[in-house]
């Protein structure tokens, strides 16, 4: 039975797995994310060729940051900047000698759960991934909607507060919403500049809250607010029939909760809303795993068009 390599480009890590054709994790690991483009590709082609030596490999899917194309064409690459411009699937392909499915980030988030996660009962979902940025994805009868520029779902450009000095960046739910940004630097910037910068985490801003940090409650109180406006704005816009929140934060109960209270009480303050079911928000069932999956699912369901193709066309005397 062939096997398949998920490996998920982020910005400080690559993470990699081989993976069978029921989705089960046979192996994973991690390594360092370089910022050069070429040693990242000859770090994938050392993976994959390691994984060759002892596995029939059918093909390999890449999760990546950027707007990606259907095609495998990167219009851009996240932190990745030289992977802006590159058709990534091309390359890795004639690196490999293998088929290569390439997937932006959120979307194969947003695979590894139709697959085989949160997204499996569901034709029409919105995944929203929450970290060092904010990924998005959307899902229409069943399949990832890109829209005309391969720009749909991009989650995190989306405005949810006022624009100040024409700095649109700064207003967006990337930088508002996301865990880095909207928690923890939001928390930093608000000490003298010569006091030493502390090494915070999400986490630790909710666990200053709770031991009373006043500001920590008031930070983490503007990030819920700015995050369910987003969240509020996709689901009137897609009506979903369900919202999927990925990232480590996912993991809190108490955060879905009271993510999906703050969304309820924007739709109790509309007056011409108190008829209108709204999707719940529920967490995402693949956490750091999610990226390695979605892109061998992808890879994997390519694969097996491209099989069925040329049994078709070899059965077909027309075509011969």
């Amino acid at each position: 039975m062939g096997k398949y390599v998920g490996i998920d480009i982020g910005g400080t890590n690559i993470k990699y797995g081989l993976l069978d054709e029921k989705g089960n994790i046979l192996h994973k690991d991690k390594i360092k994310t370089s910022s050069e483009g070429v040693e990242i590709i000859k770090n994938i082609k050392i993976i994959v060729e390691n994984y060759k030596e002892a596995h029939d490999i059918r093909a390999v899917g890449i999760s990546a940051p950027g707007i990606v194309e259907e095609s495998g064409f990167m219009t851009t690459g996240g932190a990745i900047f030289d992977f802006y411009g590159v058709h990534l699937k091309n390359i890795l392909e004639k690196e490999l000698g293998l088929h290569v499915a390439v997937e932006n980030d959120a979307n194969s988030a947003a695979l590894a759960e139709k697959w085989l996660g949160a997204g499996r009962n569901y034709k029409n979902y919105f995944t929203a991934v929450v970290g060092t940025g904010i990924g998005g994805a959307v899902m229409i009868n069943n399949d990832i909607y890109r829209g005309a520029h391969a720009t749909a779902g991009e989650f995190g450009f989306m405005i949810n507060a006022p624009v100040l000095n024409g700095d649109t960046r700064l207003s967006s739910v990337s930088l508002t919403s996301s865990v880095q940004s909207g928690l923890v630097q939001r928390y930093l910037d608000g000490f003298d500049a010569t006091m030493p910068q502390q090494d915070l985490d999400g986490e630790d801003i909710f666990q200053l809250a709770e031991a009373g940090d006043l500001r920590a409650k008031n930070v983490i109180d503007a990030f819920y607010d700015h995050l369910a406006i987003g969240i509020y704005n996709v689901l009137v816009s897609l009506d979903p029939e369900v919202v999927l929140v990925g990232g480590g934060i996912s993991a809190n109960q108490s955060f879905i909760q009271e993510l999906n209270r703050r969304v309820q009480g924007l739709q109790a303050g509309h007056r011409d809303m108190k008829n209108m079911t709204l999707a719940k928000i529920v967490p995402c069932h693949f956490l750091n795993d999610a990226g390695i999956v979605g892109a061998s699912y992808k890879a994997m369901k390519e694969d097996r068009e491209r099989k069925l193709e040329s049994e078709k066309q070899e059965s077909d005397p027309v075509s011969r």
